[in-house]
């Protein structure tokens, strides 16, 4: 019989195909190999025959007629059974069927929390944040977050072999060690990325957005997919962190974004001289946010109002 009958054989013995008088004569072949004396080690042996084989000895073939079979097929066959076989064992040894779990840190309305990362790295959360991360590998295999919703801050401990990636709806933010303040408010469409000291890069979708230095940040509107970047006062858009801020003479955008580190509320200028003041303020998250815009409106005698969890000034 030819190898390619041969072949055809095996195949269909091994899917369960094949005829009783098949399946008695692959059996037969089979119990031969006890009696085969070794061939030649310069006899080859067809690949394909050879893939056949592997697959039989994997779940067919007893442990004390591998050796024999080894004997027999010679050195083409052998590399190729090593070969194929150490594919299999790596794929068990990497693979499993267990789902990957992630341990969940929330942070309830009016709460905010410290946590320390299990790779030293110092993670704040805001109020009303929720991230997320692998629970057996962190600091091992990967350093990786997901911030679900919310703001949270952090400050990273330098590994240049293992970056560090937080993901942010669209957003993936990677730095090697680094200080950097995050929103995802449900609010508002648009995820911003801040940085207070170091560098980070940010992408999307595989497609870089901007690398970020100290004192810079970039706002991403979800719906249309574009970014800015423009300069910020690190001390206003973390003001959350420490509950209270001081303003000197700011710019009303400086003051929009410290309000709304203190209350996720936007502040909207309804008339364009309103861009144009300053405002010398001391902002704290113990003082309500109705009262801290009466305080901001009569600084230039404006009167407000609120809608659609906006603030608008004029």
């Amino acid at each position: 019989m030819n190898l390619n009958k041969q072949q055809e054989l095996l195949s269909k013995y091994l899917q369960g195909t094949a005829t009783p008088e098949e399946s008695a004569w692959v059996e037969k072949w089979y119990c031969s190999f006890d009696s085969l004396q070794p061939a030649s080690s310069e006899q080859p042996i067809d690949q394909a025959v050879g893939e056949v084989m592997m697959s039989g000895i994997l779940k067919k073939i007893r442990r004390g007629k591998v050796i024999q079979l080894w004997q027999q097929v010679g050195s083409a066959a052998a590399i190729l059974l090593i070969v194929l076989f150490g594919s299999w064992y790596y794929y068990q040894l990497n693979s499993s069927d267990s789902p990957i779990t992630y341990s969940y840190i929330t942070a309830a309305p009016g709460q905010h929390i410290k946590v320390l990362l299990p790779d030293s790295s110092t993670l704040w959360l805001n109020e009303q944040t929720t991230v997320r991360y692998t629970k057996s590998s962190f600091g091992e295999k990967a350093r990786e977050i997901w911030l679900e919703e919310g703001e949270a801050y952090f400050e990273v401990k330098p590994n240049k072999q293992l970056p560090f990636i937080v993901n942010s709806g669209p957003l993936k933010t990677r730095v090697l060690g680094t200080a950097f303040n995050i929103k995802k408010a449900a609010s508002y469409d648009e995820v911003q990325v801040s940085v207070t000291h170091g560098r980070v890069a940010v992408s999307t979708a595989g497609r870089s957005l901007a690398h970020l230095t100290r004192g810079n940040q970039l706002t991403y509107h979800k719906s249309s997919g574009q970014s800015t970047t423009r300069p910020i006062n690190p001390a206003y858009t973390t003001a959350w962190q420490q509950g209270s801020v001081e303003l000197q003479n700011a710019s009303f955008q400086e003051l929009s974004e410290a309000f709304y580190s203190l209350y996720n509320t936007r502040l909207k200028a309804g008339k364009k001289e309103i861009e144009e003041h300053t405002y010398t303020i001391t902002l704290a998250r113990s003082q309500p946010q109705a009262q801290a815009v009466a305080v901001i409106a009569a600084i230039h005698e404006l009167s407000y109002t609120i809608e659609n969890g906006t603030i608008e000034l004029y």
